[in-house]
């Protein structure tokens, strides 16, 4: 099998602005590009067909979310069915694929950049994510929020110095957070914000909130033999939410769709029993209902006995 050098490429992309007043002045950021050469050993017509074809989770028959175990399951039990000794020629050239796809979502780092490429972001470590923001609100609900990129905070706790209601120091990882939206006054927010030495305080739509507060928690970072794996988040937590979002949209159309799907799909045998069974549990809830209202107005009547 022939031995090819190939690159992997990082872009980040613009940091939202930073926090000034209530609105935030856009700036424009520079890009990078970093690059990093690793030895891959591929069958250039296989890794061209999973390319033009399924991804590597389709190729595997495995979610966006599995785990290391699942994958390797997966991986194992199509080896054995597309062997050469049983599929011939065209299965030597499915296991090649299964080869490729194995050792990028085996590999935490390669399958991050992979995920990045794909436009997907998993939910890290089984982590559930509520939609919800981790900071409260104080008064009525505001088009935007605070938001510090705890990546950038250096711990100075300036914010906190000058608007404590809004801001916390988290002392375990030494960088500030946000406590209570809109917890001090105006004036104060704005004197917090404006201290800040390397601009890590950045006002946010609302409904971006609560994925950059569930992105940037630090998650347990897979570790390697007898090497711990430590913690770690994303490199930028905007590029990040925005993929999370994208997927969780994604995710929610095809549910919607296969449910709509499984309906026209009902017979109506199925859709009659359907009924009935949901007219039977709420008749049982409606009957556990009035046998709770009876037994009220027994001990009443009895009370007053």
């Amino acid at each position: 099998m022939p031995v090819s050098v190939g690159s992997i490429c990082q872009i980040s992309v613009p940091i939202a602005s930073k926090a000034q007043g209530h609105f935030g002045t856009n700036k424009s950021m520079s890009r990078w590009r970093q690059r990093s050469t690793v030895i891959r050993c591929y069958n250039r017509r296989a890794e061209g067909r999973v390319r033009a074809g399924k991804n590597y989770y389709d190729l595997l028959g495995v979610s966006v979310e599995s785990n290391a175990q699942e994958i390797k399951e997966a991986y194992r039990k199509l080896q054995k069915k597309y062997h050469p000794d049983i599929a011939g020629q065209e299965g030597h050239e499915h296991t090649l694929m299964l080869n490729e796809a194995y050792k990028v979502l085996m590999k935490e780092d390669l399958r991050r950049q992979y995920d990045a490429s794909i436009d997907q972001m998993r939910v890290r470590n089984g982590t559930t994510y509520s939609g919800l923001a981790y900071s409260a609100w104080k008064g009525p609900l505001r088009p935007q929020a605070l938001f510090v990129d705890e990546n950038a905070c250096i711990g100075c706790g300036q914010c906190v110095h000058h608007a404590c209601n809004t801001f916390i120091m988290d002392e375990a990882l030494a960088c500030a957070r946000v406590k209570v939206q809109y917890g001090d006054d105006e004036q104060k927010i704005e004197v917090s914000v404006e201290s800040c030495p390397v601009n890590c305080i950045h006002w946010v739509d609302r409904e971006e909130l609560p994925a950059l507060e569930f992105l940037i928690q630090p998650q347990p970072k897979e570790g390697y033999g007898i090497f711990g794996g430590g913690w770690e988040r994303p490199a930028n937590v905007f590029m990040a939410a925005k993929s999370f979002t994208k997927k969780l949209k994604q995710q929610d159309a095809m549910e919607h769709h296969q449910t709509r799907t499984t309906r026209e799909e009902e017979t109506p045998a199925q859709a009659e029993a359907r009924a009935n069974a949901s007219r039977k549990l709420e008749e049982e809830r409606l009957s556990r209902i009035w046998n709770w209202m009876k037994e009220i107005f027994s001990s009443n009547m009895l009370s007053r006995d």
